[in-house]
């Protein structure tokens, strides 16, 4: 998909935790303004991680790419602080302390 199509796309149906969104919106913004005609082939979490695939890009852009996934994690991918955040899990997860703890509860209380 374009970019430009996915940018209007991502907005109702957001395939990465919410946290992640202003990383992937800065990111799309900043490859459209170097190039309209790369493509979005995928976008979702990967070991922990935001993982962005495309197809057409330049160094340029896979520099932009390889910046915003290193920065996810660092950035809690449900609400998007930079405090306190960890990946660790058997399915890795990049959270900060208030949402790892919330995600345990709610997982003990399932028990």
């Amino acid at each position: 998909m374009k970019i430009t199509d996915f940018k209007k796309t991502y907005k109702k149906c957001f395939p990465v935790g919410e946290g992640w969104r202003p990383l992937v919106t800065k990111l799309v913004e900043d490859i459209i303004k170097i190039d309209k005609t790369v493509e979005i082939s995928q976008t979702k979490e990967k070991h922990g991680g935001l993982s962005v695939q495309i197809w057409n890009g330049n160094k340029e852009v896979y520099d932009l790419i390889y910046k915003a996934e290193q920065e996810s994690f660092k950035t809690c991918e449900h609400c998007g602080t930079k405090k306190n955040v960890t990946t660790e899990g058997g399915w890795l997860l990049t959270l900060c302390s208030v949402c790892k703890n919330a995600r345990k509860q709610s997982h003990s209380a399932l028990k």
